[in-house]
């Protein structure tokens, strides 16, 4: 096999056109790799948005049925206020009671979570980001409240046994009151400030369709036999 040697250089002009072949035959190469590389960026970039967005739509609409709920939840904590009182006094109605509590779905953040964790939300802008940090944050607090409104429900639940009064149920009740109060406040100054965070991105709540009947929608003097025969199978839990 023959094996060419380099032609040698005579002049400057060769030279000069030798080096210039090289140089752009690197910059070529260098300029295809980013072009690569830039391709491939947006590429993650554009899935690891798409998951956040969805992600996004899935916990407003969460967010918003907690806020479905929102009649039924003030109409039910003036009737509890009502019968604890009634407890207190030892004047507790003997009819059955169906006190009620508020879901308890947690909010996602796996996508969110997987795109910090490859890098894929550095390739987003600064202000994008900053959206994002914004909006999950908001998502892990309406997990904690939603968390304490109901266990306050719970609490308030033994209501439904007919107790005889006692120093220790009047405190514990009153202290649950509270917790749903102000966790039914915070959840909704949240849900307000979320949904204006996700309409900036361009994301709005995933459609979805509300379950027609929950326990704390129906009427309070509700028998635990009545209430199963309107509420979905899904809710006889409620009643172990």
């Amino acid at each position: 096999m023959d094996i060419h040697k380099p032609k040698p250089i005579h002049s400057w002009r060769e030279f000069l056109k030798e080096y210039a072949i090289i140089v752009l035959g690197v910059a070529t190469a260098l300029a295809a790799e980013q072009a690569v590389v830039t391709l491939h960026d947006r590429a993650k970039a554009a899935e690891a948005r798409a998951g956040i967005h969805a992600e996004i739509a899935f916990n407003l609409a969460e967010m918003n049925a907690r806020q479905a709920l929102e009649p039924c939840v003030i109409k039910r904590l003036g009737e509890v206020d009502a019968l604890i009182a009634a407890a207190s006094a030892g004047k507790l109605p003997p009819e059955p009671i169906l006190v009620g509590a508020t879901g308890l779905r947690t909010m996602q953040d796996a996508k969110y979570k997987a795109a910090l964790q490859s890098g894929a939300v550095s390739l987003f802008g600064d202000n994008e980001q900053a959206t994002y940090s914004d909006l999950y944050s908001k998502f892990e607090i309406f997990n904690r409240e939603r968390l304490t409104e109901r266990t306050g429900w719970w609490e308030l639940r033994t209501l439904e046994t007919h107790p005889p009064p006692t120093a220790a149920l009047d405190a514990m009740w009153r202290s649950a009151l509270q917790r749903a109060r102000a966790s039914r406040a915070l959840l909704n100054i949240t849900r307000s400030a979320a949904l204006t965070d996700a309409s900036g991105i361009g994301v709005a709540p995933e459609p979805r369709k509300l379950q027609p009947v929950q326990p704390i929608c129906l009427p309070l003097h509700t028998s635990r036999d009545g209430a199963l025969k309107q509420l979905p199978n899904s809710f006889g839990t409620y009643f172990q």
